[in-house]
């Protein structure tokens, strides 16, 4: 049979189960299963974990001692035998991380952002370099991109179907960026 691809899961809130779980969906290509998770917070840990077991059951295959818990989980992750690991993380993270994962030898598929500040772009710069040198694949999740309705639209600009454009102006409406307050359980 054909190689199944060995996920790791580094992030397992709201967007690291989401992400998870639409990389689980894509078995109809080829198979893929979760072998490892990885979450500063075990009940978020859990919760995902539950999630997807629920959804995907016989694609996930996290045992109990490939479920880490702490801020330096995302490293047990990396030393698994996952191929490919999705950095859902904050996105302060994610340059530490995907320097990591790139020196650990692994695919990644990571968020946007990928860096908060101007250091943590030029290390994700860097970092993809090193990616290209030793052949492994870094992707964004940059929605828009791939989404057909902007595809379609950007396929009609580049054939001139809707005239010259001369200026324009773009937005994007939200409530801005998401935090969490701490929990009167939670220290620093």
């Amino acid at each position: 049979g054909r190689h199944v691809i060995r996920l790791g899961l580094i992030g397992c809130g709201r967007r690291g189960t989401q992400a998870a779980a639409q990389a689980l969906n894509t078995a109809a290509r080829g198979p893929v299963a979760l072998v490892a998770m990885g979450d500063t917070f075990r009940d978020r840990l859990q919760g995902c974990y539950r999630n997807l077991n629920g959804r995907y059951g016989s694609q996930v295959k996290v045992s109990r001692d490939r479920q880490f818990v702490g801020l330096d989980a995302y490293e047990s992750v990396l030393q698994t035998d996952a191929d490919l690991v999705l950095l859902a993380t904050p996105p302060a993270f994610r340059p530490l991380h995907l320097e990591k994962a790139v020196a650990a030898n692994k695919h990644v598929f990571m968020e946007k952002p990928v860096a908060t500040d101007a250091a943590g772009i030029r290390s994700v710069l860097e970092t993809a370099e090193e990616a290209k040198r030793k052949k492994l694949n870094v992707i964004v999740g940059l929605q828009r991109h791939y989404q057909k309705k902007y595809t379609t639209m950007m396929d009609m600009i580049h054939k001139g179907k809707i005239g010259d454009i001369t200026s324009g102006q773009v937005y994007w409406n939200s409530a801005g960026v998401w935090t969490r307050p701490r929990e009167a359980s939670q220290t620093e």
